[in-house]
């Protein structure tokens, strides 16, 4: 995805099972304890190495039960090499994947929120609130 120069995006949330790339609805199935979360955005050519601080969040939504899922993530960060910041591949930006691998709570299959519907929400927010960006994944099972 292509961002202005001065601009960053989230491009993808998404759940999977423990090591894959693919998206899956009922990622820690069929008997996991855990399944990564994998986020994805792009920043423009002169923010994407510029060291120019952003908070991201990542919170996950018990949609079954109207709750939050479990506890909600912070992560202060940098547009810079040292937060996986590189160079795109057509040259006009920068990309950034991030996988965040997560605990099915009670351990694994069958524990408290099995068979709940969930869906995770990630925003990256810039010093001075300049740069803004929000994104969900699909909703998902736990089993």
């Amino acid at each position: 995805m292509a961002v202005n120069a001065n601009d960053a995006a989230l491009t993808e949330l998404a759940t999977a099972p423990t090591g894959s790339t693919a998206g899956h609805p009922a990622p820690n199935a069929p008997t996991a304890g855990s399944f990564d979360l994998i986020l994805q955005a792009a920043a423009g050519i002169a923010l994407g190495n510029s060291g120019a601080p952003y908070t991201l969040t990542i919170s996950a939504i018990d949609l079954t039960a109207v709750t939050q899922g479990w506890p909600t993530l912070t992560l202060h960060q940098s547009f810079d090499a040292d937060n996986g910041w590189t160079p795109s591949g057509t040259g006009q930006g920068y990309q950034c994947t991030h996988t965040f691998p997560v605990p099915v709570p009670g351990g694994g299959p069958g524990g408290p929120l099995a068979g709940h519907t969930l869906q995770c929400v990630a925003s990256l927010i810039s010093r001075g609130a300049w740069i803004v960006s929000i994104i969900h994944s699909k909703p998902f099972v736990l089993v």
